[in-house]
C-alpha cells in the first residue's frame, strides 16, 4: 500500500515536467520561432521570408520591370532556391528590402546590339535598329556645317560594326546613354567641386584638359561657375571619331599696311599723311573636322574683291628697325599683356600669355609675314620673319588680320587672342626662333 502510494507520487512530477517541456516547445515553435523560407541565390543565402509565394511574386515583379526597361525578353541566369526553416520573427525580411536585395543579386540576359569599334565593344543598345539610329546621330551631329559651308563627306575614322549577342541586361543603355559614353570615352568620370577663384580655364589647366571637354560633359550654357558647383571632369577621348570634310567660302578682311616715311628734317613726331583702308578677299577652303573640331584647313582659292590701301605715316628722325640680335633693336616688344601661365622648357617651345579672349595681338617688331592660316594643334597661326635669322610665331588666334607676303611695322595688330586648335582656353602661345632653333622668348622681350 505504501509502495503504490509512493509510485503514484513519483509519476506525477514526471508528467508535470513533460507538460512543461511540451508547452515550452509549442511556445518556441509558435511564438518565439515561426515557419519560414530561406532564399538562396546561386547557393548563397540571401535572406529569410515568410512564404515562398511571396518571394516568387517579388521575383516575377523584378523580371517584369527589367523586361519593360529593356523591352526585350529576359533570361534569368541565377539559380534561386527555397529551404523550409524556422526563424525568429525579427529575422524575417520585409518585401521592400527583399526586392532591393534580389535586384542587386540577380542577373538577367537579353539579346542586344553591340556597337563594336576596331574589334572592341564600346556600348550596348536594345536592337540593331537603335544601334543604326545611334551611329546616324553621331554622323548628323558632327557633320554639321557652318554658314557658307557645304558637307563633302562624313565617315567614321574607325571600323564600326553592329553585332547582336546575349548580354547582361544591366549593360544595355538607351540610345542617349550610349551616345554620351561614346563621345566622352568613359562611363566613370572624375568629379570636381568648384572653389573660390575657380574658372573653367584654371580647372582645365590643373587637370590637363580642354575647356570644351568640360563644357560638353556638363552641358554648360555659359562659362559662369558658382561656388560648390559639381562638375564632371572628362578628358575627351571618344571611342568613335567622326571625320567630316567641308567646303567653305568666306569673305576675309585684308588689313592695310602702314608705311613709314622718314623725314630727317622733322622732329621725332609721327603724323598721318594718308589714311589707310582695309581690303576684302573671297577665300575658298576645304576643312577636315574630327568630332566637330577643325584639324586641317586648306586654302583652295583666294580672290581679291577690294585691294587694301596702305596708311602712310611721316616720322621724324628715326626709322623703325627690324628686330635682330645683330644690328637691329636687339629685343622684342610683348605681343600682348597678361599672366604668363606656361614657360619655355623641354617639350614647350614658347611661352603662354593669357589675357582676355579677343585681346589684340601686336607684332613684336617689324618684319615680313611668311605664313597665316590654320595649323593643326596651333589653330589659327601666324609666322613673322624679322630678318637676320629671327622669327616669331603666334598660335591659337581667334582671328588673323594680316596676310602672307605682307610687311608689318612694329606694334601692328596682326590678330586677336583666342583658343583655336588644341588649347585649354584663351591664350597666346608665343615662340621665338633664332637661326632656326627655338629660344626662350623671355630673353628677347623687353
Amino acid at each position: 500500500m505504501n509502495y503504490l502510494f509512493l509510485q503514484k507520487n513519483w509519476r506525477m512530477p514526471i508528467i508535470i515536467g513533460l507538460i512543461f517541456v511540451l508547452s515550452g516547445f509549442l511556445l518556441w515553435a509558435t511564438v518565439i520561432r515561426t515557419p519560414a523560407y530561406a532564399v538562396y541565390v546561386d547557393s548563397e543565402k540571401k535572406f529569410t521570408i515568410k512564404s515562398q509565394d511571396q518571394a516568387e511574386k517579388i521575383l516575377a515583379d523584378i523580371k517584369s520591370e527589367q523586361q519593360q526597361k529593356c523591352q526585350q525578353k529576359l533570361e534569368l541566369t541565377n539559380k534561386v532556391e527555397y529551404n523550409r526553416v524556422f526563424a525568429h520573427r525579427q529575422d524575417l525580411v520585409a518585401e521592400t528590402k527583399m526586392k532591393a536585395e534580389l535586384t542587386k543579386a540577380l542577373n538577367f540576359k537579353t539579346m542586344a546590339a553591340a556597337v563594336v569599334v576596331n574589334g572592341k565593344t564600346v556600348a550596348y543598345v536594345n536592337t540593331s535598329t537603335e544601334a543604326k539610329k545611334l551611329l546616324a546621330k553621331l554622323k548628323k551631329d558632327f557633320g554639321q556645317v557652318e554658314e557658307g559651308e557645304k558637307l563633302l563627306s562624313v565617315a567614321f575614322d574607325e571600323k564600326v560594326t553592329i553585332k547582336e549577342q546575349k548580354v547582361n541586361a544591366s549593360k544595355v543603355s538607351s540610345v542617349d546613354g550610349a551616345y554620351e559614353k561614346i563621345i566622352t570615352g568613359t562611363d566613370n568620370p572624375q568629379k570636381y567641386i568648384v572653389k573660390e577663384g575657380d574658372s573653367l580655364w584654371l580647372i582645365a589647366r590643373r587637370h590637363d584638359m580642354y575647356v570644351d571637354d568640360i563644357v560638353r560633359a556638363n552641358n554648360l550654357k555659359s562659362e559662369n561657375l558658382s561656388l560648390d558647383q559639381e562638375l564632371i571632369l572628362v578628358t575627351s577621348k571618344p571611342y568613335i571619331t567622326v571625320v567630316a570634310k567641308v567646303e567653305g567660302e568666306r569673305i576675309e578682311t585684308i588689313p592695310y599696311e602702314t608705311k613709314v616715311i622718314v623725314d630727317k628734317n622733322s622732329a621725332t613726331t609721327v603724323r598721318v599723311k594718308e589714311a589707310g583702308s582695309n581690303g576684302e578677299k573671297k577665300v575658298l577652303y576645304i576643312a577636315t573636322k574630327c568630332n566637330g573640331v577643325v584639324e586641317k584647313k586648306d586654302i583652295k582659292e583666294e580672290t581679291i574683291i577690294k585691294e587694301a590701301v596702305a596708311r602712310v605715316m611721316i616720322k621724324g628722325s628715326k626709322v623703325a628697325n627690324v628686330a635682330s640680335r645683330s644690328g637691329g633693336s636687339g629685343s622684342l616688344d610683348w605681343p600682348c599683356y597678361g599672366p604668363v601661365t606656361n614657360y619655355f622648357r623641354s617639350g614647350h617651345s614658347g611661352i603662354d600669355i593669357a589675357p582676355r579672349s579677343g585681346t589684340p595681338i601686336r607684332v613684336a617688331d617689324a618684319g615680313y609675314v611668311t605664313f597665316t592660316g590654320y595649323q593643326g594643334g596651333y589653330g589659327n597661326f601666324i609666322i613673322i620673319d624679322h630678318g637676320n635669322g629671327l622669327v616669331t610665331r603666334y598660335a591659337h588666334c581667334s582671328s588673323i588680320n594680316v596676310s602672307k607676303g605682307q610687311t608689318v611695322s612694329a606694334g601692328t595688330v596682326i590678330g586677336a587672342v583666342g583658343s583655336t586648335g588644341r588649347s585649354t582656353g584663351p591664350h597666346l602661345h608665343f615662340e621665338v626662333l633664332s637661326g632656326g632653333s627655338f629660344v626662350n622668348p623671355l630673353s628677347y622681350l623687353r
